[in-house]
């Protein structure tokens, strides 16, 4: 009787581990929303567990990091490339370069001398490009040795790009203000500062001319690299009979992306003395927009930023001058229609269009869509700003966030919206296109947020810090993205679905970021 009893308790035992077993499902740990009933592939498939569920998260940086910190603080972080072996690379506040193992082990790391938030970028070769605060552009090979070190007096923030002949672009802010010395014919009078004198007799009662102006500018530079390190060119401005600046009008968080034919598109936050029409005269306009509504009813619009088209051997194409500062980077459609977001308008004017009356923000924000010849095919204020850099889908749909909490779909004929879909708080993130049509973005609200292509929210994961990161999908169906609290994140996707084949499925368009169409 004893033993019957026995072998009864047993098979009870058993039963009731393997109801415990199933209960705790296949996936990995974390908290979860993606997560349904019914999506486990019972490990045999690409994807590696339950949809949207934890597969590994890696700490590459404490949540306030040791960092100096950069002087031009990106409104983003850095995002994963991903080599074809399955490598996962990407930069940290704490100065070094991760490469990190498909099961989320460090590789190596590589230390530079300032913050990396810049994104890595991947060439043919395997080396892996990013620029760093310290002002040094770096190439490091695939086992985690520096290749070479390119010196500037730039600080790095934004993400390089690759052309197809092996050129890297990259493009950085000036540490260094810029002073220019005006021409000692032209001065201001002493008090008012705006109103432009040769003699004393020009200004009023009280007031003398103080001939001799310096202009201060902040600048920025783009810099075409060959692949060997040297210098093939850096992108040259000429401004009021200055010739041979060096310099992007405002600080650079905007990335290059290059087109088809090889021009070189990138966004700039403009700034307020270069951008005026003489840079040594203070009573000089300011050039109005090229996203002016509409300028034949007396509507002005000055610059606040800039998209610049630059040719392959260096010289300007076109200057799109926007409404407001240009952080967002670069996305060039099917038909090389170039899409990208701005903050809202910062600087308005008297009705000289020159006097400069106030700085304060208003609560706008932009999408454009500019046709390769640099003019405008359409505007959109979407009333919020747009850091978020614009992804294309298979259908040609525009797909960006916006700080006013949402994520929008665009036609891309038109700029109409398509669907707006809200998260809880502001979105940064740049949005990552799946083969099967699902738009995985990241939120200030802690969560990466999985939407259908109708705009439907399929599923939403908790991560530990808000997600600016743009999300990269690997082959086997795997989302890997960065937050604040200084971790790389990979979770289970659906098994088999990779990257969209479309024209600009991400943000650097591509799994090993080279930023080119």
């Amino acid at each position: 009787m004893k033993k019957h009893i026995s072998i009864f308790s047993l098979l009870a035992f058993c039963c009731m581990l393997a109801l415990f077993l199933a209960s705790c499902g296949g996936g990995g740990g974390g908290s979860s929303a993606f997560a349904k009933p019914g999506d486990d592939d019972g490990g045999d498939g690409d994807g590696g567990g339950v949809e949207g569920t934890l597969k590994w998260s890696t700490a590459i940086n404490s949540p306030t990091g040791v960092g100096v910190g950069s002087p031009f603080t990106p409104p983003f972080v850095s995002s994963p490339a991903i080599a074809p072996d399955g490598t996962a690379y990407v930069g940290s506040t704490d100065h070094f370069l991760y490469a990190l193992k498909t099961d989320g082990t460090v590789k190596w790391k590589f230390e530079t001398g300032g913050d990396l938030s810049a994104s890595p970028a991947i060439g043919s070769d395997g080396t892996i490009y990013i620029g760093s605060a310290d002002r040094q552009f770096y190439a490091i090979n695939p086992d985690g040795t520096l290749k070479w070190i390119f010196p500037t007096k730039a600080v790095f923030t934004s993400s390089a790009a690759i052309g197809a002949d092996g050129t890297i672009y990259a493009a950085g802010t000036h540490k260094d203000l810029t002073l220019f010395v005006c021409p000692t014919t032209v001065g201001y009078c002493s008090v008012t500062k705006t109103t432009s004198c040769t003699s004393d007799a020009n200004c009023p009662t009280g007031e003398e001319c103080i001939l001799g102006n310096v202009a201060i500018s902040q600048l920025g530079s783009l810099f075409a690299i060959n692949p060997d390190g040297t210098e093939k060119w850096e992108f040259r401005v000429n401004k009021s009979g200055f010739s041979n600046i060096s310099g992007l009008s405002g600080v650079v968080h905007s990335s290059p992306a290059v087109a088809s034919d090889g021009t070189i598109y990138i966004g700039t936050e403009g700034d307020v003395t270069f951008d005026r029409s003489d840079f040594c005269d203070m009573t000089s306009a300011y050039p109005p927009s090229n996203a002016n509504p509409n300028p034949a009813n007396g509507g002005f619009y000055p610059v606040n930023g800039h998209l610049y088209a630059i040719n392959p051997n260096g010289t300007l194409k076109w200057d799109f001058k926007t409404l407001g500062y240009v952080d967002s980077s670069p996305a060039i459609g099917a038909d090389g229609t170039v899409y990208v977001g701005s903050r809202r308008s910062l600087k308005f004017y008297g009705k000289d269009q020159a006097t400069l009356l106030d700085e304060n923000p208003s609560t706008r924000g932009f999408v454009y869509a500019i046709n390769p010849d640099g003019t405008r095919k359409w505007v959109d204020d979407l009333l919020g700003d747009v850091d978020s850099s614009p992804a294309v889908g298979s259908d040609g749909t525009i797909y960006v966030g916006a700080d006013n909490f949402h994520v929008y779909a665009l036609n891309p004929a038109n700029g109409s919206i398509k669907w707006v879909e809200p998260t809880r708080d502001m979105v940064k993130s740049s949005p990552a296109i799946a083969s099967d049509g699902t738009i995985y973005i990241g939120s200030n609200d802690k969560s990466i947020y999985a939407f259908n292509p109708d705009g439907t929210e399929k599923s939403r994961f908790e991560a530990g810090g808000s997600v600016n990161s743009g999300p990269s999908i690997w082959s086997d169906g795997t989302i890997y993205f960065t937050s604040s609290d200084g971790k790389l994140t990979a979770l289970s996707g659906t098994r088999g679905i990779g990257l969209a084949d479309s024209p600009w499925p991400k943000f650097r368009h591509d799994l090993i970021n080279n930023g080119r169409r």
